[in-house]
């Protein structure tokens, strides 16, 4: 049977990424039409077998206060407690690993999400705002026109044509407009990933019995609701809890560490972890096994994001660096944001060739900056004293910048951004500065031996401080970004002589204005 149907807003992909942008477009004009189409059936599974579990700052805020999902957020997901990193290679007790972390959380929440229940909750959410689905639908054939795209796609027996002023690619690496449009471009930063999820409850808190370990957190019992993390030269394990029990797993591994891993299957990831993290596989052993994937190479760019003929992609569909510091949901609130605009303006009969160019070129700089985080780096993931620097100037960075700019919404505010767009070269130049500094050291594949030390990150004074500026309702952008920009010039000097082979644990007061006794606690 063959059907037809027209639309304001075609969304192709019904997972978090396209349902949140419908949610969006329709909390600010609730006359959009608005079709989604997606492969997989409504409901699905609450432990649905999809990387992006967990959230940080920018991707929070976009669900809770920009979506409107505060409540669903405290009722059915996890509280975050902070990323934490554990270095060493201990047998039986954790209590001996290095800890990075903190012990309190700065106050901003962040969240596990569960993202069938999610999705699940999305969808019934837009059914009864009139959103249509086309659930258990794939597309076969996509015509982009000038403002009037049109998707034939096969759902069972029946080819359905959708026509719509606006297409949005949300399919994820389906890739539907970026492989169309031969978009696609290297990014040099080659990563690899294994994850499964099993149907178990995985406490860390439960690895030591020592009291004093303990008591480093405010909440003692709390640090299995982190985003745990277990160190090695490069890669990196996440264990992520979900709100159903059960638990998420995944190592991410640069090639080297791969290729001496030799892991292909679950049977190859329980006996590598059974050699490098015992206690990680004694807590897995037993457990039921709910999915297991191997992704090779996952890191891709993507020439052009959005387009003023009335096409953009948004999610994994335009491009994705990597998940360490999970920046999924990050991306998905950037774009989704741009595209909102774009789409608004659009409606309003107004010109958006050159927002569209100029949206483009800020994702593309927002892009470029997180993966010089990742890129070269993986080799002093294992290297305690690199890794203690690099999390407090990536969260300077993060929280001073990018948080900044997506919580005051100047993003959308060409005005803004023209007037600021100096100061952001300077924060880049001070990031590309850092970036560099960390690459060079990593490329030592350093392991420090483990001294059971905790380098408390809520102790430093700036990151306090840069936090406390984003709970503010009425930022004003411009004198913030510059009070942040004195920060970084600040640290990055210090930073760069704890780097070095010379440093020493002596510090002065502008230092310790600053990062406080962080130094010590590195360098000890």
């Amino acid at each position: 049977m063959m059907d037809q149907t027209n639309t304001d807003i075609i969304i192709a992909g019904g997972g978090l990424a396209g349902m949140s942008l419908a949610l969006q477009l329709l909390n600010r004009d609730d006359t959009y039409a608005i079709t989604i189409i997606e492969k997989n059936t409504f409901p699905v599974h609450d432990t649905t077998a999809k990387v992006g579990e967990s959230t940080v700052e920018i991707g929070a805020h976009y669900f809770t206060d920009v979506l409107g999902l505060k409540d669903h957020f405290k009722e059915k997901h996890l509280r975050k407690y902070g990323l934490r990193l554990f270095f060493g290679k201990v047998q039986n007790d954790y209590s001996d690993y290095d800890e990075l972390g903190v012990s309190e959380l700065f106050g901003i929440p962040a969240y596990q999400i569960e993202r069938g229940t999610l999705e699940n909750y999305l969808y019934t959410m837009l059914k009864e705002k009139g959103v249509v689905f086309l659930d258990g639908a794939v597309p076969e054939d996509i015509e982009l026109g000038d403002k009037n795209h049109t998707v034939v796609c096969r759902r069972g027996d029946d080819t359905i044509t959708v026509q719509g002023r606006w297409l949005v690619d949300a399919a994820g690496r389906q890739a539907l407009l970026r492989n169309k449009l031969n978009l696609q471009t290297e990014t040099g930063h080659q990563g690899n990933a294994v994850f499964f999820r099993i149907n178990k409850r995985v406490i860390i808190d439960e690895w030591s019995d020592n009291e004093a370990w303990q008591n480093r957190v405010l909440e003692p019992g709390k640090r299995w609701l982190s985003t745990n993390h277990l160190m090695g030269p490069g890669y990196w394990v996440w264990i992520i809890p979900l709100a159903s029990g059960a638990t998420s797993f995944g190592i991410v591994m640069d090639d080297k560490a791969l290729a001496d891993s030799k892991i292909s299957t679950f049977e190859d990831t329980m006996a590598w972890l059974q050699q490098e993290h015992p206690l990680c596989a004694e807590a897995i052993e037993g457990a039921e096994l709910l999915d297991f994937k191997v992704m090779q190479g996952y890191s891709y760019g993507c020439k052009q994001m959005f387009s003023d003929s009335g096409w953009a992609m948004t999610g994994e569909a335009g491009a994705f660096a990597d998940p360490f510091y999970s920046p999924g949901s990050d991306f998905i609130a950037l774009n989704n944001t741009f595209v909102t605009h774009l789409i608004e303006r659009d409606r309003k009969g107004q010109d958006i060739r050159f927002e569209a160019a100029l949206f483009h070129k800020f994702y593309d700089s927002f892009f470029e900056n997180t993966l010089s985080i990742y890129k070269d780096q993986y080799g002093g993931f294992g290297d305690r004293k690199m890794m203690s620097i690099k999390l407090v100037w990536d969260y300077t960075y993060y929280w001073g910048v990018f948080a900044l700019l997506f919580f005051t919404d100047a993003i959308g505010d060409l005005d803004t951004m023209r007037k600021i767009t100096p100061n952001l070269l300077k924060t880049q130049k001070l990031n590309k500065k850092m970036q560099m500094l960390l690459a060079e050291r990593a490329q030592k594949r350093l392991v420090l031996p483990a001294k059971g030390s905790f380098m408390d990150q809520f102790l430093v004074p700036c990151l306090g401080e840069l936090n406390d500026v984003l709970k503010n309702p009425d930022i004003d952008v411009e004198m913030a970004l510059e009070k942040n920009i004195a920060i970084m010039q600040k640290i990055v000097p210090y930073f760069e002589d704890m780097l070095s082979d010379e440093a020493t644990t002596q510090i002065d007061d502008e230092e310790r204005a600053v990062l406080g006794n962080y130094r010590q606690s590195v360098l000890a």
